[in-house]
């Protein structure tokens, strides 16, 4: 996509600058201090801001839940007739499409003309998509919609975490970092409250409101410290630093903070070297970079073969499939508040428990809750009287959206970062970027085809499956990446000699 030489950072740039701290031999201890109440204030402001459009992207991805069955019904307003399955598996999977499409151009965007304009033009496709769901008058609209707000969907997975690194203090970027998934579920689940309150056409009109307001948000909010030095704009890049750790005048400045910029501009100095970014395949070829690269396939492939995503996009379909006592839409907001909730546990316990033994218990309860699904599903097809059962569904679901929500959704981002050498973290996680977008096109263009072919049970059994087989993949070859220093061992000497971090 972007050739060995990837011209934006992805994942590992989270950490960039604690390696460049790693690097200089400055202590860790400096950053253990305490900072001004309004540099945390500041800095959780800039992270609410540019995730507004996270919100509003996870509504476009929950839009299709409580839509798709009125899109397929008789009742449906499109010229082109009512949504067959095969199209409605397009609907589903074209949004991955548009993620493979907007991640390299609006990370490019990101890189050439700064972070904060890099993300303003994502409300570009995803204003363009409310605009084709208003609008469109037949399927193919929705298709082209969906591309659209899939490849701001990928801008935005792509530039967030750029901008969050680039503004957050080392004590504050686990949870700033975690603002985007969160956002997303909170976007998810709006979507699915909207769907259940108001018509197909007031809902892209209500929508409509979030880019604009993301939009004039930004517009307060400086550009990064680190893309005004890469411009050599250094006393616009001070005043920036200056903004996110609370200092208001330069007479203010302490230590700590002197030290932090002077970081900085050696950081955006080795950016421009050409030298330090020139890789060659005997890279790649190392047990730790081939080690590294396969865990963080692996990761991404559970990451979406675990089902997840194709139950929250298709849940009102999965809930009428099932006879859920409860009707679809309802169903499938309790289902979006328990995925928020598991967020929220990973945000509490990933830098405690360990990111491996979070990643073992959420793949676990996530086998146990589709294989419960699925044997739910089978005796009910067999016309076993499942009436005083009613409720299992609803469970099922909910035990696997929440285990899946600690650990399998949010980690693999995480984990991926600290598995890869920093050489190749970049193409790395390219790589990694790439294959899970893939993989949820594979799942959510099959997903109801296979419902449709081997019904509900058939689907829940493969999932859970892969799932089972996972469990075994973790517990012996997924190390523990809790506390790990980002420069391992074996390439310290050599950056150390140098005195540079290669990004």
């Amino acid at each position: 996509m972007c050739g060995l030489i990837c011209p934006t950072q992805q994942v590992h740039v989270v950490h960039s600058i604690r390696s460049v701290q790693s690097e200089m031999g400055l202590s860790r201890a400096v950053y253990q201090e305490n900072f001004p109440f309004k540099s945390t204030l500041n800095q959780f402001l800039g992270a609410i801001a540019v995730n507004i459009i996270t919100i509003s992207h996870g509504a476009a991805i929950g839009w299709v839940s409580p839509f798709l069955p009125y899109l397929q019904s008789g009742e449906s307003h499109l010229t082109s007739g009512s949504v067959s399955i095969e199209q409605a598996s397009w609907i589903g999977s074209l949004l991955c499409i548009g993620g493979l499409i907007g991640a390299p151009v609006f990370g490019l965007l990101a890189d050439r003309f700064g972070k904060k304009l890099g993300l303003q033009l994502i409300v570009i496709p995803h204003v363009a998509f409310w605009i084709c769901i208003l609008y469109g008058p037949n399927v193919y609209f929705i298709y082209l919609g969906r591309i659209l707000a899939g490849s701001g969907g990928g801008g935005i997975l792509r530039a967030i975490p750029l901008y969050i690194a680039d503004i957050a203090h080392c004590k504050l970027r686990g949870m700033l970092g975690s603002v985007l998934v969160i956002s997303l579920n909170v976007g998810i689940l709006l979507g699915f409250v909207l769907g259940n309150s108001l018509s197909y056409f007031t809902v892209p009109i209500v929508m409509l409101v979030a880019p604009i307001l993301f939009v004039v948000s930004t517009c307060f909010l400086p550009e990064t410290p680190y893309c005004l030095l890469k411009q050599n704009r250094i006393e616009k890049a001070e005043l920036s630093l200056m903004f996110y750790r609370g200092v208001d005048g330069h007479f203010q400045k302490t230590d700590d903070f002197r030290k932090e910029f002077e970081q900085l501009k050696k950081l955006s100095l080795v950016a421009k070297d050409p030298f330090e970014h020139k890789l060659n395949w005997r890279d790649f070829c190392t047990k730790q970079a081939r080690k590294g690269l396969g865990i963080g396939i692996f990761l991404m492939v559970l990451n979406q073969f675990c089902g997840a995503l194709a139950i929250i996009t298709y849940s009102a379909n999965i809930f009428s499939e099932s006879g859920s006592d409860l009707s679809p839409n309802v169903s499938s907001i309790i289902v979006a508040i328990i995925q928020l909730t598991g967020t929220l546990v990973s945000f509490v316990l990933v830098d405690n428990l360990g990111r491996k033994i979070l990643l073992l218990i959420s793949t676990i309860g996530t086998t146990a809750g589709l294989f419960s699904m699925g044997i739910f599903s089978f005796l009910q097809h067999s016309g076993h009287d499942l009436s005083e059962l009613g409720s299992l569904p609803i469970l099922s679901l909910s035990f696997t959206i929440l285990f899946s929500s600690f650990g399998i959704l949010p980690l693999p981002y995480v984990i991926l970062a600290e598995v890869l050498p920093q050489k190749v973290r970049n193409v790395g996680s390219t790589i990694s970027i790439l294959m899970i977008s893939s993989s949820a096109f594979v799942v959510l263009k099959v997903f109801p085809i296979m419902i449709d072919r081997v019904h509900l049970y058939g689907a829940m059994w493969f999932h859970a499956s892969i799932c089972l087989i996972s469990i075994f993949i973790i517990l012996f070859a997924v190390p523990e990446t809790k506390g790990k220093d980002l420069l391992t061992a074996d390439e310290k000497p050599e950056f150390v000699e140098r005195k540079e971090v290669c990004t």
